[in-house]
């Protein structure tokens, strides 16, 4: 049976391990595990929990709060992200004590007023707020997006620990606590931002603005080791993983293209080349082939979206599909796009795919261009009229 873990003086791990997890919220493989990280701070004057952990480990965390205090003495719950891993138990504290204190931010008491479907004592937090626990304050750094539009981060200002929420984080469980006891976990680390946090490298670059200068001396975050000696490399590594794409000396458009019978390929080729010879690059994916990496690191350097896709069966493949999938797991630069194929008994899937990119938020900035079975001449010179209002709509930023 395991006890809490002293961090620093007066400041506990009182999270719990789950070493058997295969897929965390039945969407992202953890190969390792991972924790549920909650801390506990004892002031002279008041005790604060750093969020709680996942329901079912509720049990374990308030034997592991009890080794301090009695959970019901607790003074205040600082909620830095709503998820059921981070706020599970927040509703046993509340239960033990109705006067508790929730900090959090203003669209996390909306999200837990609709979790816990009760009345709380709610602490709405902003950018630098502090509290005085008695010797240990604590202040408030706002985190939208990272990953959730309720995050926070909690900056112990005496011990110089950022408590993170699911920033810096990683899914994995050992048998220790501290990063310097573990010897290695970088594959974990980058697999946890890339599925979880890449989305909104914009939010990421927004936060590392609030805590530069700040001495930290230690990240603890939601999940995986606390960061006792290498928490500048986890944050230096968001820092460059987030780097604002660099303006390109002619504007790109990304084209990614199925194409059956190859009379959609031919229609991109001639796109291609009307687009290049108006002064956009064009970067072709063939979505048969095409790895998902690289095609989400063109998403986020490309001015222009274009879609090259078939009907089949009534449909558009499931390779183009796929290739919209990506889409909502990065942070696209742009969100211009058009879509354009060929087609054979019929031809429903521009359509369907230009109501997809309508639902991403994308602006269509020309009509789709399809045709049955093969192209004719003319219909190749309807294609190069589609690329000049493309490489106008890019070029005027429209």
């Amino acid at each position: 049976m395991e006890n809490s873990i002293q961090v620093v003086e007066n400041v506990h791990w009182v999270g719990v391990r789950h070493p058997d997890l295969k897929v965390f919220d039945d969407l992202f493989p953890t190969h390792n595990g991972t924790t549920y990280n909650a801390y506990l701070i004892q002031g002279s004057e008041k005790t604060a929990l750093i969020d709680t952990v996942k329901a079912p480990f509720a049990e374990e965390f308030f034997r592991k709060v009890g080794e301090h205090i009695d959970p019901a003495k607790v003074d205040i719950v600082v909620v830095n992200h709503t998820e059921p891993d981070h706020s599970g138990a927040v509703i046993q504290i509340i239960e033990k004590n109705p006067e508790v204190q929730i900090y959090c931010s203003r669209a996390a008491e909306n999200f837990l007023k609709q979790l816990l479907n009760r009345s709380f004592n709610a602490v709405i937090v902003n950018d630098g707020d502090e509290i005085d626990l008695g010797g240990k304050t604590l202040r408030f750094v706002l985190a939208p997006y990272l990953h959730w539009p309720d995050t926070i981060f909690t900056y112990l200002v005496e011990d110089q620990l950022l408590f993170s929420c699911d920033a810096f984080g990683a899914h994995y469980c050992s048998d220790k606590l501290f990063d310097d006891e573990i010897n290695e976990f970088y594959a974990d680390f980058h697999f946890y931002f890339d599925c979880i946090v890449r989305p909104f490298k914009d939010k990421v670059r927004d936060a590392l603005k609030k805590v530069e200068g700040l001495p930290i001396k230690m990240v603890c975050p939601s999940h995986g080791p606390i960061r006792r000696s290498s928490g500048q490399f986890a944050i230096e590594s968001y820092a460059r993983w987030c780097e604002a794409p660099a303006k390109n000396a002619r504007p790109k458009a990304l084209m990614a293209v199925l194409s059956s019978h190859g009379n959609t390929r031919n229609m991109a080729a001639v796109i291609k080349a009307e687009l290049e010879t108006r002064g956009v690059d064009v970067e072709l994916f063939a979505l048969s082939e095409m790895r998902d990496d690289d095609y989400r690191n063109a998403l986020e350097h490309a001015d222009l979206l274009l879609i090259g896709t078939p009907t089949i069966q009534r449909d558009a493949p499931p390779q183009v599909w796929h290739a919209l999938a990506l889409i909502s797991s990065v942070t696209p630069k742009a969100k211009l796009a058009a879509v354009f194929g060929s087609f054979g008994w019929s031809g429903e899937a521009v359509k369907m795919v230009e109501q997809r990119l309508t639902g991403l938020k994308y602006k269509l900035v020309a009509d789709g261009v399809t045709f049955r079975f093969t192209p004719t001449e003319e219909n190749m010179e309807a294609c190069r009229s589609f690329a000049e209002q493309l490489a106008a709509a890019v070029l005027t930023g429209k």
